[in-house]
């Protein structure tokens, strides 16, 4: 089923660190994908809908940029307001988006 994945870029650019994007099946694990901090890598089930295949990869690219902006593990998150978040969301997107613009054009066409 990798067959109806189009091809994409295969890292996520932080600009000063990337991650590999890594395809592969996490059935067994009961995953869609997952980030490993300590490899700098996201991996990805492709055996999801080209749809759900997206939306788990934002998901996956999201984990990683709230990371990058201090908001990683549930228990050191710090109590905020819908602001605050909001503000850092859409600031880490922002960034993102500019530093790995195809993978983002990828995801949202």
């Amino acid at each position: 089923m990798h067959n109806n994945i189009p091809e994409h870029p295969l890292e996520v650019n932080l600009g000063f660190k990337k991650f590999k994007i890594i395809k592969k099946s996490l059935t067994r694990d009961g995953l869609d994908g997952c980030v490993d901090f300590s490899k700098n890598t996201l991996t990805i089930d492709p055996n999801q809908s080209l749809e759900d295949y997206k939306w788990t990869l934002l998901h996956e690219i999201c984990h990683i940029g709230l990371h990058l902006f201090g908001l990683g593990d549930d228990d050191e998150m710090p109590l905020m307001s819908n602001e605050y978040l909001t503000t850092v969301t859409s600031n880490m997107i922002q960034m993102l988006a500019g530093l790995n613009t195809d993978l983002f054009k990828f995801i949202f066409n």
